[in-house]
């Protein structure tokens, strides 16, 4: 049976536990506010620039390919014929640390599948986040090579790390003539719920309405095919630095109500000991007792 030094030890070690991740929690619930704000800030825009790429999809698409054999640098952009069907890129976002549930692991695991389904191809990845990057390092294939990585970005996330992402995922895929690349990240959609999201940001995927004569009829300045390659990486960035808020988001709620349901269990946990120390406390009491009138009726004896 173990001591009562032993439990008050433990207690004090669970106590002092509870109250570490009692304030991880909090400092998590201050930043989330501020996460929450930039997160919803930053999705109108990014929206409305996708909405004006896919108003410009009919007529970039009408522009001239460069050459018979060769497809123009717009249409790559949205249909992508002449890209490398063996070569394709994937971006994860994942956090820099752990003690946020399943936040990483959900991640990971999509992201492993996806290169498993993949595996006969060549893949270019995209990471953002310690703990993606330690995953992929692991794998060690010789088919699947980092080409970006950014960590110890979270939970201070810039317009900055967007642009560097976007203008290194734009410069992979039409140097690598790649066929495709896929966006996997935790979609922020409230306090208590974090949505796995899988997309493929390239090609655009973007649905365009049948215009009349009267809404075609526009004169671009200084034209439609230099616009529109001013408006791709803007595009490319804003969507980016959507994604990264919305992960940001995603990650602090995780670790928020992580750390809140563990605290609540060392409470328990502590409750339960104190428990077992009061039971060990009497048990001890009463055989001090036992022994006294025990030795009592032996000298009298």
């Amino acid at each position: 049976m173990e001591s009562l030094r032993d439990i008050r030890q433990n207690i004090k070690a669970i106590r002092s536990t509870q109250q570490i991740m009692q304030t991880m929690k909090m400092i998590s619930n201050a930043r989330i506010r501020k996460a929450q704000e930039a997160m919803d800030n930053a999705r109108p825009f990014a929206k409305k620039m996708l909405e004006m790429v896919a108003d410009l999809k009919q007529e970039v698409l009408a522009l001239p390919q460069e050459t018979q054999d060769r497809e123009s640098w717009a249409s790559r952009l949205f249909v992508n014929k002449t890209g490398d069907e063996n070569k394709i890129a994937l971006v994860v976002i994942t956090g820099d640390k752990g003690l946020c549930g399943s936040f990483n692991a959900v991640l990971l695991r999509a992201a492993l599948a996806f290169l498993k389904e993949n595996q006969g191809k060549e893949i270019s990845v995209f990471c953002i986040g310690k703990k993606g990057k330690d995953f992929i390092s692991r794998l060690r294939h010789k088919n699947i090579r980092i080409v970006y990585e950014s960590v110890g970005i979270f939970p201070k996330v810039e317009y900055v790390h967007a642009e560097l992402l976007g203008e290194a995922i734009l410069k992979e895929y039409f140097e690598k003539n790649l066929s495709s690349v896929t966006l996997l990240y935790n979609d922020f959609k409230s306090m208590g719920s974090q949505r796995l999201a899988q997309t493929k940001i390239l090609p655009f995927a973007v649905d365009t309405e049948i215009k009349t004569a009267d809404e075609h009829e526009f004169l671009f300045e200084p034209g439609i095919k230099e616009i529109f390659k001013i408006l791709v990486p803007r595009l490319i960035k804003a969507n980016m630095f959507r994604v990264l808020l919305e992960s940001q988001a995603a990650n602090l709620a995780a670790t928020m109500n992580a750390m809140d349901a563990a605290s609540k269990n060392a409470g328990e946990i502590a409750d339960a000991l104190g428990v077992k120390l009061n039971k060990v406390r009497q048990t001890g009491i009463t055989n001090e007792i036992l022994d006294i009138v025990n030795g009592a009726e032996a000298l009298n004896g």
